[in-house]
Parts: structure tokens; C-alpha cells; sequence
């Protein structure tokens, strides 16, 4: 008989239990990932706390070494057994006209905004755990590779919590950079100094952006500070200085090139703000659901106006690589790790509630609770 693996489940709001699961059997196109580490998302705080998503396996962050292959899986993938690896959450169908020129983030089934029933749509870190073979979550020893899984390779010497931050340093890629335009000689502006927002600054910087500014809260202070060490030129506390005075300031009078909100902009005030703090041509990323923006400004002062979505291949990729490069102090996003037995804690202290000074937090099997 081979050994049950472990996995905290999450069974109810706010509470993670850690229950065992049989081996999965891996056929040809299918394998078995045994978890290094995953990381707590942005969003799982939110996800924990709601209700009707119970029981399933958070994790969507997840690193890990290729156990088990089948024989087609390794061809596709390229893969075998021992191989390191990183994963998309998604889980797209890889034939519909979103997959087939690349962009699978907008899949029907994998897209959240179009699917009918997300808690039991399938993809890593947020589906139904009661679903064969269960373990689709990376807060467990083992990871089940389902064949439409969205895979990178990572490097045997890349430290595995370093490399958690594919996805969420893959969104700031993807944010400011793919999307927002941020590159050589831009000024950028983001809002909100969690991971997507500092990944957003590193990101900003490391494809060449000339200024970017973090905006953040007071008790954001360490946050804004280690933006500094991450590329952000000016860190501004709103609540103490005037973001509009500063952002002229250092612009010169002449806005920002590049505004990237990761804050979900709860009041709509962050809209405002972006259109008005922008120079001419300026590229705005804003996230709020139901925020607005004066179609008049946008005409007169001619900005491009979408939303951030997610990540595409090429966006984690870049993110790995700028991981691998060793340039950025990435150990510095990485504050506290967590075993299996400690997911609670972890998701609460990306919630900003219980321990203090976490930013990105891990979930490593075997770990003892930071």
C-alpha cells in the first residue's frame, strides 16, 4: 500500500483541517507533483473567509519536483521525473480561440468572470477538493498535474519560496509592463504595496522604467520602505503628503506614463486620481469593479483605459527569469513560512492579522510555523 498524503483542507470559514488522501494513479497523460512550496495569494484571505468554497485545498502559488510522469505528459511537457517545476492556476482547454493564439487566461473555462459555478470549476487553489482525484490544491504534500496544466521549468538551484513569486510577480509583469506599457524611460505610478503592487514596482524598474512611485497607507510603512530597495524611487505615504503635489513634483508637472492600480479601488477614488495624476498618451490599469472614469478626460487627455486579468505564459516566464537573475533582493518579499499544520496562520497573516510584518507569505510541507 502506498502512503496517504496530507493536505490542509479547508472545511469551513476560516478553519483548515488536515485530512490524508489516497496516492492518485497517474496514467499516460497525467503526474504527480511533490510540493516544495506554495505561496498565500493575494486573494486567498477573501477566498477563506467566504462561504460555500469548503472543502477544497487552497494554494494556487506552487512550486514543486516532478514525482510521477505518464509517458505522453513527459512528451508534452517535456518533462521527467526529478524535473523542477512552477505553476499557472489555470486549467484552460488548450482548443478553444483564446488558447489557440495564446491567451488562455481568457478561456471559458478558466476564465472566473465567465464561469457559472467557480467552486466547482476546476483550477489549483480554489476548486472543490471533493473532486477526483482531490488534490488540486498546493497547500498539500503532493499536487495532482492535471494534462491541461500550464507548466514552467525552473532552475534546480532556484530556492523554491523565490520561486512562489512566479505568479505574483508574474501579475506585475503582466500589469505594468505587457499591458501598462512601463518600460524605458516611463514614469510609473502604482497604488496598493502588497505583492501585486511590489511586484509591480520591481517589475516597472527591472524593464527599465526611468521613475516609479509607490503609493501606499500609513501602516504600510515597511512595505514602502522595501519598495525602495526593489527598484520604487519614491515611496509615498498618502495619508501624510499629498500624492498629487508629489507625483508633480517629481514629474516635473507632466504626470506619469504608466498607472497601475492594485489596490481593487473599494471608494472609486483611485480612478480619479489615476486620470488626473496621468501625462498625455498615458497607459492606466485600473481594478476596481465599480469604478468610473470621465470619458471627456480620457479623450482630451488621450489615455489607453483597461483592467488587469491575470498572467499569460510569457508573463511568469519573465518573472522566473528576473528571480534567476539574482539582481532584485527577492528573499526580502519572502518574510514567513508556514508547514501544512500552520495554513491558517498563514492565510491569516496575509490578511494582516495575527503576524506581524508579513508580506509574502509561504506554505512549505514540513515547515515549522514562522
Amino acid at each position: 500500500m502506498t502512503q496517504p498524503i496530507r493536505a490542509a483542507v479547508k472545511t469551513d470559514i476560516e478553519t483548515s483541517v488536515i485530512r490524508e488522501f489516497e496516492r492518485p494513479r497517474i496514467g499516460l497523460d497525467d503526474g504527480l507533483l511533490r510540493v516544495e512550496s506554495s505561496g498565500v495569494g493575494g486573494s486567498d484571505p477573501e477566498m477563506y473567509r467566504r462561504a460555500n468554497t469548503a472543502p477544497c485545498i487552497m494554494g494556487h502559488e506552487v512550486v514543486g519536483t516532478v514525482e510521477e510522469l505518464g509517458e505522453a505528459a513527459a512528451k508534452r511537457w517535456g518533462l521527467r521525473p526529478g524535473d523542477r517545476i512552477a505553476l499557472h492556476e489555470y486549467l484552460p482547454c488548450w482548443h478553444c480561440h483564446w488558447c489557440l493564439q495564446g491567451d488562455f487566461r481568457l478561456c471559458m473555462e478558466a476564465d472566473f468572470f465567465n464561469v457559472k459555478d467557480r467552486f466547482n470549476t476546476l483550477r489549483y487553489g480554489t476548486c472543490n477538493a471533493g473532486i477526483a482525484p482531490h488534490l488540486w490544491g498546493g497547500f498539500a504534500e503532493h499536487l495532482y498535474l492535471a494534462p491541461n496544466a500550464v507548466i514552467h521549468r525552473i532552475p534546480a538551484d532556484m530556492d523554491a519560496r523565490h520561486a512562489t513569486l512566479a505568479v505574483p510577480l508574474g501579475n506585475g509583469v503582466q500589469w505594468a509592463v505587457l499591458d501598462g506599457g512601463a518600460g524605458m524611460g516611463k514614469t510609473v505610478l502604482v497604488f496598493g504595496p502588497g505583492q501585486q503592487g511590489l511586484g509591480c514596482v520591481l517589475a516597472a524598474k527591472a524593464a527599465g522604467s526611468a521613475f516609479v512611485i509607490l503609493a501606499g497607507m500609513t501602516r504600510d510603512r515597511a512595505r514602502l520602505d522595501l519598495s525602495l530597495d526593489l527598484g520604487a524611487d519614491l515611496a509615498v505615504d498618502v495619508q501624510e503628503e499629498n500624492l498629487y503635489a508629489a507625483v508633480m513634483a517629481a514629474t516635473g508637472g507632466r504626470g506619469v506614463d504608466v498607472v497601475v492600480d492594485t489596490t481593487g479601488d473599494p471608494d472609486g477614488s483611485i480612478a480619479a486620481q489615476a486620470v488626473a495624476l496621468s501625462a498625455k498618451g498615458a497607459w492606466l490599469s485600473l481594478n476596481g469593479l465599480e469604478a468610473s472614469v470621465p470619458l471627456g478626460e480620457i479623450k482630451k487627455r488621450y489615455l489607453t483605459v483597461r483592467a488587469p486579468r491575470g498572467h499569460s505564459w510569457r508573463a511568469v516566464q519573465t518573472a522566473l527569469d528576473i528571480v534567476a537573475s539574482r539582481r532584485w533582493p527577492v528573499d526580502k518579499l519572502c518574510s514567513h513560512d508556514f508547514g501544512l499544520e500552520g495554513v491558517h496562520d498563514a492565510i491569516l497573516a496575509t490578511a494582516g492579522r495575527g503576524t506581524e510584518g508579513a508580506i509574502h507569505v509561504t506554505v512549505s510541507p514540513g515547515a515549522e510555523p514562522a
